[in-house]
């Protein structure tokens, strides 16, 4: 399985589960990669979402996208990636879903990643560290 490192501390803040974000707490992990790197899904489930985190008629923002696997009352998040899946795909831990978009150009200073949530089915964020062997 894809091995990451959580982004930490740069221009635009850090990427750890509950770090401060202007007033609120960051609710996902941020894990360094190159653009375009092909992302594995961390479950099984189902493609329940594909979504933009920013209005998509923002010029500068509005092309970035994320993906959405849901299983049993759990919806796991990943953001900042092109899709290559589409809503209704039965997906199995290990499957490519996306690709990672380039942030570097958008926000000065940030270190390039993708974003992961991990949501219960209380709607509570969980903190998703454990989901992934960090380097």
């Amino acid at each position: 399985m894809q091995q990451f490192k959580i982004r930490g501390q740069d221009a635009q803040g850090s990427g750890y589960f509950g770090a401060p974000r202007k007033g609120r707490i960051h609710n996902g992990v941020d894990l360094i990669c190159e653009s375009g790197l092909y992302i594995k899904s961390r479950t099984h489930g189902m493609v329940t979402k594909i979504g933009y985190p920013y209005d998509p008629a923002d010029e500068k923002k509005g092309h970035l996208r994320y993906v959405e696997v849901s299983f049993d009352g759990n919806r796991f998040r990943y953001f900042y990636l092109d899709p290559m899946v589409q809503v209704g795909d039965k997906i199995v831990a290990g499957d490519v879903i996306g690709c990672s978009q380039d942030l570097t150009e958008i926000y000065t200073g940030i270190t390039q990643h993708f974003h992961f949530e991990w949501i219960g089915p209380d709607g509570e964020f969980v903190d998703p560290t454990s989901m992934f062997d960090l380097l």
